[in-house]
């Protein structure tokens, strides 16, 4: 019998490595967002029809996809940095990859990539966003608008930084200026203000500085419909080993 999925625990957290028949040697690491979750021997991932879709042509493509529940709603903390790194070095035990990996981030899994390249031993080889949120600030102002999901948000974010002081955890963002990995942001048109203010503005900075950057808007209901055009963003970045 075939096995497609590993389970095991990464410090205290569930983790999973999904398996391709035939792989290829290259890894995706999957940062999810507010309804990601890998708890009781199960993963979003595969439980999640549209995003089953996605994973199963990347491992009909011979990709290695691994993620973990990265303490639920992160929301970029230092814990599941500390986390992800970890999850890292293991699957680079357990498995015969490439260093140089690809990571796809949604939603606020965007945050955790962010601090990921900016700090983190990780080989990083290419990057998707996929309607990432990229700043907590602007995110908490937004949320503002509706004083219930604003409560919500606020008690996450400081149970996720362990904090009681907020400032504390916004002094501890990041962006996605300056470091040289290419980048492609999949944008839905319902997240029209993110990418018209902040993607745009992450757009510009990367142009001005030469640096590799793509965008792609889509309607919402297609939002894992694109998993052939990542596998070519990715294959472009899989020429120097």
């Amino acid at each position: 019998m075939e096995i497609t999925e590993r389970y095991f625990f990464q410090e205290d957290q569930q983790a999973v490595i999904h398996l391709p028949q035939r792989p290829n040697g290259f890894g995706i690491l999957y940062i999810g967002g507010r309804s990601h979750y890998v708890e009781n021997q199960e993963s979003c991932l595969i439980h999640h029809v549209d995003k089953k879709g996605m994973i199963e042509y990347f491992r009909s493509q011979g990709y290695t996809i691994f993620t973990c529940n990265f303490y639920g709603r992160h929301w970029g903390s230092d814990q599941a940095v500390f986390l992800a790194n970890t999850l890292y070095h293991s699957v680079m035990r357990k498995e015969t990859l490439n260093p140089a990996i690809h990571i796809i981030g949604e939603d606020m899994g965007a945050l955790l990539v962010c601090k990921l390249f900016r700090n983190s031993p990780i080989r990083i080889r290419s990057i998707v966003l996929i309607n990432p949120i990229l700043n907590l600030q602007d995110e908490l102002e937004m949320e503002r608008k509706n004083i219930v999901f604003f409560k919500r948000t606020l008690h996450e974010v400081l149970n996720a930084y362990q904090t009681n002081h907020l400032n504390f955890a916004l002094k501890q963002g990041c962006n996605f200026y300056e470091n040289i990995t290419p980048i492609k942001i999949y944008s839905s048109t319902r997240n029209h203000y993110k990418w018209k203010n902040q993607i745009r503005l992450i757009e510009q900075e990367r142009l001005s500085r030469k640096l590799d950057f793509s965008l792609l808007i889509f309607h919402e209901e297609k939002k894992y419909a694109y998993a052939r055009d990542i596998h070519h963003f990715f294959k472009l970045h899989q020429k120097v080993l």
